[in-house]
């Protein structure tokens, strides 16, 4: 069986890494980015930017990032070698109603689905510093006939702890933006609430302490907004189909809340910040809020200076920021110096 990954971002790289470890030399990935390709062939992985070296092709992973009307998807698809009897797994989370869009595509190209080709959506689901690999979790799987189901269990059953198999392609396809909206909101009401506490002169750690020891609870951590890729991007999916004031309000009390963030810093003041990757525990700065922050606040022209510990200090002088000297950290003087103000992801309503 010859195996490949389309799109090795994060997500897509972590199903080629799992699966190239499960079907040695059996698994490729292509990505239309040169320098990545390159750099993931200098650490041996079989990987190409050459749509046409990739012929018979049995599985097909389709893990790109799909651009807001999906474009990058079916830029793919247009130059994928395609040979009847095989399976197409659609991994991006997509925007409502993409996956008639495909079908359409490919029955255009001669395809009929459920006897000459078999296509599935089984959205990825990961959640990077708790899971190792997108397979960790069950998964839930849509398709437009039994047949086109019934390839897709034989392939992911053996992968997954379980299959969520639902009966609409659009289910599906909803699923996955949901689901990540549902955290969008949950991340604007603690912002909300933890700004409130701040204002009051509560313990928002203690709130989440009592809050959270009702079992069916999770009143979640703050950080510097809603940031990461998939979050903002899915609101707008689910936004575009779905008229609502709860999506409204939340992505208008989420800039509300970024926005007192720099507010507070004031005038004339040289900004620490603790913590710049896009999320706790994960090194990646793409899609950071942290870096946001950092643009705007020298181009109100502050001093910025930052500090990561998933980053050495050379890491994010390459990056193009100006690192804390620990030697200033460790100073209590430095501390108490008036000029300056020091915010921590976590407490970032809450200034030294």
């Amino acid at each position: 069986m010859k195996i490949c990954v389309v799109g090795l971002g994060n997500i897509g790289f972590n199903l080629f890494a799992y699966l190239d470890q499960k079907f040695a030399g059996e698994v490729i990935g292509v990505d239309v980015n040169e320098s990545r390709v390159k750099e993931l062939r200098r650490q041996g992985y079989r990987v190409t930017t050459d749509y046409w070296a990739l012929t018979g092709i049995d599985v097909w992973l389709m893990a790109p990032s799909t651009g807001n009307q999906g474009q990058n998807l079916f830029s793919a698809l247009e130059h994928m070698i395609i040979r009847p009897g095989s399976l197409i797994s659609i991994e991006s989370t997509l925007p409502p109603g993409t996956m008639v869009r495909i079908r359409e595509f490919l029955e255009k190209k001669g395809f009929e689905l459920g006897s000459d080709l078999f296509l599935i959506h089984v959205p990825h689901r990961v959640m990077f510093g708790v899971d190792k690999t997108v397979c960790d979790t069950p998964r839930v799987m849509g398709a437009f006939t039994e047949e086109c189901l019934e390839r897709g269990r034989e392939f992911y059953k053996p992968l997954v702890p379980s299959l969520v198999e639902v009966s609409d392609v659009k289910v599906a396809e909803l699923s996955k933006v949901v689901e990540n909206v549902k955290r969008y909101v949950d991340v604007a009401f603690a912002q909300e609430i933890y700004g409130f506490c701040v204002t009051n002169g509560l313990s928002y750690e203690e709130l989440r302490k009592a809050v959270n020891s009702k079992t069916n609870v999770e009143l979640l951590a703050t950080d510097w907004g809603i940031g990461g890729e998939c979050l903002p991007k899915d609101m707008n999916f689910l936004r575009t189909v779905c008229s609502s004031a709860l999506l409204e309000g939340a992505e208008i009390a989420d800039q509300n809340y970024r926005d007192r963030i720099q507010a507070q810093v004031g005038q004339g003041k040289e900004v620490w910040l603790k913590g710049i990757s896009y999320k706790t525990g994960v090194k990646d700065l793409k899609h950071s809020r942290g870096v946001d922050l950092v643009s705007a606040l020298e181009a109100a022209g502050k001093t910025v200076k930052v500090e990561d510990s998933l980053f050495s200090p050379d890491e994010l002088r390459e990056a193009g920021f100006n690192p804390i000297n620990q030697q200033e950290d460790n100073s209590q003087n430095i501390r108490e110096d008036k000029a300056r103000v020091i915010l921590d992801r976590h407490k970032a309503l809450e200034p030294k």
